[in-house]
């Protein structure tokens, strides 16, 4: 889809989803995907041609929905706006039933949690700010609505979700004002996941999801078998499921302590592993080495 199909066939309505509200004069009210916005301020016009931001920080900005798409990925780049919009699948928020009323997450008790196909323009853009392709991330993660007691109005916060082995999800929200690391957490129980289809393949461990996804970007697709601890901690149950892989064994963990112990665990019980850390020595982690690539 290009420039001019997205002008005619995508209003801003269908890329942000179910409103608020509608406001007395017939526009429909949604928060700035691209801030925190406690008061919601951003106006969208009764035909979904036009938005404009009424908050004091937004001076007024308006614009259409290649403007809208922009200021959600961050970006002026027209390619990034048309293959978001090409990722989008436009369904509706209440298209899906609820998984789970209840969950205990992590030592927190969820009031309400469920997993959805990833389609949030606001998780989008943290993947984009991650340098994460978005057509790979939908092959592996999906989104998570949540809240920690019971609402009225049925809004729900929201959460990148990938699933474990063993059914649980990590979870990781984008970064906001009131904190800038994002949301971070799980459901129970806490366990490794692991991608082990391809035949011969070697196969690439990492801490976090993020990293996978980074190396899945950077190799422009999945081409080798892919482990993911989710946790340091999961170092044991790491080491006894590539126990049972035959081939090239890479660790591409974290540049730090934590790190460090994790690799020399894993190598003292695998002592063929290879620690492909020295590959990007100069940053914490392959996200941090991705980002630095498509910034330079």
């Amino acid at each position: 889809m290009n420039i001019e199909q997205i002008k005619e066939q995508i209003t801003c309505l269908d890329y942000l989803g179910k409103p608020l509200r509608k406001t007395s004069a017939g526009w429909y009210l949604y928060r700035c995907p691209w801030r925190e916005d406690k008061n919601p301020s951003l106006n969208v016009s009764p035909d979904g041609k036009v938005w404009i931001d009424k908050s004091d920080s937004g001076k007024n900005a308006a614009g259409n929905i290649i403007k809208l798409v922009q200021k959600c990925l961050g970006t002026t780049d027209f390619s990034r706006v048309c293959a978001a919009i090409d990722s989008s699948s436009f369904l509706p928020s209440n298209s899906y039933d609820r998984q789970k009323e209840k969950e205990i997450v992590e030592g927190t008790t969820f009031h309400s949690f469920s997993v959805v196909p990833l389609k949030s323009k606001g998780l989008y853009a943290y993947l984009t700010k991650r340098c994460v392709d978005t057509h790979i991330a939908r092959q592996f993660l999906q989104e998570a609505h949540y809240s920690f007691q019971k609402r009225q109005d049925g809004r729900y916060l929201y959460a990148l979700a990938y699933a474990n082995d063993k059914g649980g999800y990590e979870l990781r929200g984008a970064p906001y004002a009131g904190n800038p690391d994002g949301y971070k957490g799980g459901t129970s129980p806490k366990w490794i996941t692991t991608h082990l289809g391809i035949a011969n393949a070697s196969t690439v461990v990492f801490e976090g999801f993020f990293d996978m996804l980074s190396w899945v970007t950077m190799t422009d697709g999945v081409k080798h078998n892919l482990v993911v601890m989710n946790s340091v901690t999961n170092k044991e149950e790491t080491v006894e499921v590539l126990r049972s892989i035959s081939g090239a064994i890479y660790l591409c963990l974290d540049n730090d302590k934590a790190g460090d112990d994790a690799t020399t665990f894993i190598q003292n019980a695998l002592p063929s592993a290879i620690d492909y850390r020295s590959h990007y020595a100069d940053h914490k982690d392959v996200n941090e080495f991705l980002c630095s690539k498509r910034k330079s």
